[in-house]
């Protein structure tokens, strides 16, 4: 229920103007979720904790270093001046973009599920190698198909009209806040990190699921940036 209350929240903020502040908020939660799993890794292995158990060390560095990359993101966003957007007449093409960045995100999730969680009879017949290997490729399958997403919502975002020069740019913005898609980084990378099902623990390749904030983070800021009220 919070997580629905602050995903309608944002996407509120989005159709009223506020698009730098939540901009900046939503960027700026993935990069404290960074931070966090930088700290996390930081604390000695202990399968025992009740909370947040690490089962295997590993380097926290690559958490640490999206996190500086995903704040300066945000610095950026606030000290930037953007050129101004070219204008393009709403039209039937950008809602197409707008179905195909959804359909990206579920099927670029739905392959590299099969990757991230092989069935029974996989896990017993590949070694420990081979299924790593596995979910690396779903990994990177993960992180192509949100950066085209992104993309197809970014041009999804640049249709206006005389009277509303920003119609889709806050309806795709607060729409894709809406259904909680800028969190998915995040599931995923606590899914490689803690899921049961795998019985095996990726925590490396999670920081990889991970960065997949960084093409999220590009495609709010520059939307964020195209909006004739970017300044709110």
């Amino acid at each position: 229920m919070r997580a629905a209350f602050a995903s309608f929240v944002s996407g509120l903020g989005y159709l009223t103007g506020l698009t730098r502040l939540m901009s900046a908020l939503l960027v700026g939660f993935g990069a404290l979720s960074s931070l966090f799993f930088g700290c996390l890794f930081l604390l000695p292995v202990d399968e025992e904790r009740l909370l947040f158990p690490i089962y295997e060390k590993v380097p926290a560095w690559p958490y640490f270093i999206l996190a500086v990359v995903l704040f300066a993101m945000v610095g950026a966003l606030f000290l930037i001046k953007a050129k101004p957007a070219v204008a393009e007449q709403v039209s039937s093409t950008h809602f197409k973009y707008l179905v195909g960045g959804i359909g990206g995100y579920l099927t670029s999730l739905f392959f590299s599920s099969i990757y991230w969680f092989p069935s029974d009879e996989r896990r017993l017949a590949a070694d420990a190698s081979a299924l790593s290997t596995e979910v690396l490729v779903g990994t990177v399958i993960f992180l192509l198909g949100i950066c085209g997403s992104c993309y197809l919502f970014y041009r999804a975002s640049k249709g206006n009209s005389e009277e509303n020069p920003d119609l889709m740019r806050r309806f795709v913005l607060a729409f894709f806040t809406f259904i909680q898609l800028d969190k998915v980084p995040l599931l995923v990378a606590y899914l490689l990190i803690y899921a049961p099902d795998t019985g095996i623990i990726f925590p490396n390749i999670a920081a990889l699921a991970l960065s997949a904030y960084i093409p999220v983070a590009a495609f709010l800021i520059k939307a964020t940036w195209d909006s004739k009220r970017s300044d709110m």
